[in-house]
């Protein structure tokens, strides 16, 4: 028996057996040169061009100039149409997806040109490295490298132990048997572990090691302090489990509260929640998170079958709130995505396009035709952008009419998770109806180009209040969402910035509505503090806000 340690991902104490997701060579010691299987190896090199090409571009997009020139070169000779065609021929002919893409990609290399278009060429120097990274992808075929497609059925309770674990990854598992997940890396911040948190998957990643953990070896994870222990003896695994407690000091009326706390969801397939989660209806439904392992772009009416099966459980009169796809990040479907070429939504940052996005707002609007649904965009960034999918909603509301389709009324609301988002809120605001301020992108964005930092700092603190200030000038509300959002020691700052609205995942909502209740509001509802702006407006220094943030707090 011993113990590692990692962060804290996920809360929670748990045990079952380990399972190792590692890369696996089928025989390292020599190159199988023909392959026995033409049409696998074909899906194979498709399933790994794609995910290797993507992961290249979403390299390039916080990348130098330079650096983001050559990714594209590289994502583009990669993908080019006639070298995609060599490389299926040579499959075809009876040749691995290795000897094959070796072939075509380092054997043609010679005749690669650095030509941008309108620009001159790259530095020629620079094909030595286009040729490293073409040699880093021919060995992700070599080495065969864990992909979602490849992931394990699993049929008995399970701890995931891997160096990286993706949400597509996760979720294209039967979550019901994973009872923790150890990552040797993953940020605690990350969409993974929101999606685990919402799952109540107990967590640790950054464990040192994990990755030396023997397969089938019994662990005893604790997410609440990042401690896993190996081949602990299973009377103490039991105990521990057992001992763990649950908090539910929480108002049982919660109209009562002067503040909405509502549950997001996005990992759970459906809204078979416990009561207290759903009583004041869904908070957010990150909807991105229900199709991540779908293998094809899902259609209207498999959309309407799944938006369906969420909002009906949930009472008739209480509100539904569904942000439409965030394709951002780390939170790549198994489909291929395709943006729109031209037009507002070109380069649009959830990574969806109209045509997507036109079907996913009709099933939307027909998932629950009884209700009102409020329809949240997220990672917009131009005004272009507002116009133009504020013109999109209603012009599929017109078509389903137009179609004799019964559909659900909604409204409209802008995720705020962005500082171009927040410039632009004050004209953002007269377009939509409310905002929500998305806590964990905004502070992800406030530190760049530095790691994220876990800590209330001033930047992301003054991009919250000048959001809520542009919300409180035009006479909207706003809402708190993200890591920052289940903070209790926040929830005063949040009620003097005019904060309506808070929306957590599950196992946040007991222990943040017990504390709105204890707030101490003097029977008054949320208000826009002008001095309290000024005073963070005019702070640059994390003690500066952590004295305004105490002050507020009795």
């Amino acid at each position: 028996m011993y113990t590692i340690y990692g962060i804290p991902a996920s809360s929670g104490v748990s045990t079952a057996k380990a399972l190792i997701l590692t890369r696996s060579v089928e025989n390292p010691a020599y190159e199988r040169p023909w392959s026995l299987d033409p049409d696998a190896e074909s899906s194979f090199y498709k399933k790994t061009l794609r995910i290797f090409s993507e992961r290249l571009r979403q390299t390039a997009n916080p990348a130098l100039d330079h650096q983001r020139d050559l990714y594209g070169a590289t994502a583009g000779y990669l993908t080019d149409a006639s070298n995609t065609d060599a490389v299926l021929e040579l499959i075809r002919s009876g040749q691995t997806a290795t000897v094959a893409a070796r072939s075509v990609y380092i054997g043609q290399l010679k005749n690669f040109n650095f030509v941008k278009e309108g620009d001159p060429y790259l530095d020629a120097s620079d094909l030595r490295s286009l040729e490293l990274l073409l040699r880093e992808f021919v060995q992700s075929l070599f080495m065969r490298e864990i992909t979602i497609t490849d992931m394990p059925v699993l049929t008995e309770d399970t701890v995931i132990v891997a160096k990286v674990l993706t949400p597509a990854q996760l979720l294209s598992l039967e979550t019901s048997y994973i009872k923790g997940v150890v990552l040797e890396q993953g940020r605690a911040s990350g969409h993974l572990a929101t999606a685990l948190r919402e799952l109540s998957i107990p967590s640790v990643f950054g464990a040192t090691g994990a990755s030396q953990i023997n397969n089938g070896s019994r662990l005893l994870i604790d997410g609440n302090t990042g401690f896993v222990t190996v081949d602990a003896p299973l009377e103490m695994c039991e105990a521990a489990v057992a001992k763990q407690g649950f908090f539910n000091d929480v108002a049982d009326d919660d109209s009562i509260l002067p503040v909405t706390v509502a549950c997001s969801i996005g990992a759970s397939k459906t809204a078979n929640f416990n009561r207290s989660y759903t009583h004041c209806g869904l908070g957010l439904l990150r909807s991105e998170f229900l199709f991540l392992s779908c293998d094809h772009e899902p259609s209207e009416a498999e959309m309407i079958a799944k938006f369906s099966s969420i909002f009906r459980p949930i009472g008739d009169k209480l509100p539904v709130t569904a942000r439409t796809f965030d394709f951002a990040g780390d939170k790549k479907p198994l489909f291929e995505l395709n943006g729109d070429q031209h037009g507002p939504l070109r380069g649009y940052g959830a990574g969806v396009s109209t045509v997507l996005l036109k079907k996913q707002l009709r099933a939307l609007l027909q998932a629950d035709p009884t209700r009102t649904v409020r329809i949240v965009f997220p990672l917009v960034t131009r005004f272009s952008e507002a116009r133009y999918l504020k013109k999109l909603a209603s012009e599929c509301a017109r078509e389903l009419k137009a179609e004799h389709k019964a559909h659900a009324s909604y409204e409209l609301a802008l995720m705020i998770e962005t500082p171009a988002a927040v410039l632009s809120a004050e004209a953002f605001a007269g377009e939509y109806s409310m905002f929500i301020i998305g806590t964990s992108s905004l502070a992800e964005y406030a530190s760049a180009p530095r790691p994220e930092d876990s800590s209330f700092t001033p930047p992301l603190a003054k991009l919250i209040v000048t959001a809520a200030f542009a919300a409180h000038r035009s006479g909207i509300p706003v809402g708190i969402a993200g890591r920052f959002a289940g903070r209790s020691e926040l929830l005063p700052f949040f009620w003097h910035i005019g904060v309506s609205y808070i929306t957590v995942d599950s196992y946040e909502i007991a222990p943040l509505r017990s504390a709105v209740e204890r707030l101490d509001t003097h029977n008054q509802k949320p208000f826009f503090d002008k001095k309290l702006y000024a005073e963070i407006m005019n702070s640059f220094r994390g003690q500066e806000i952590a004295a305004i943030i105490n002050k507020l707090n009795p």
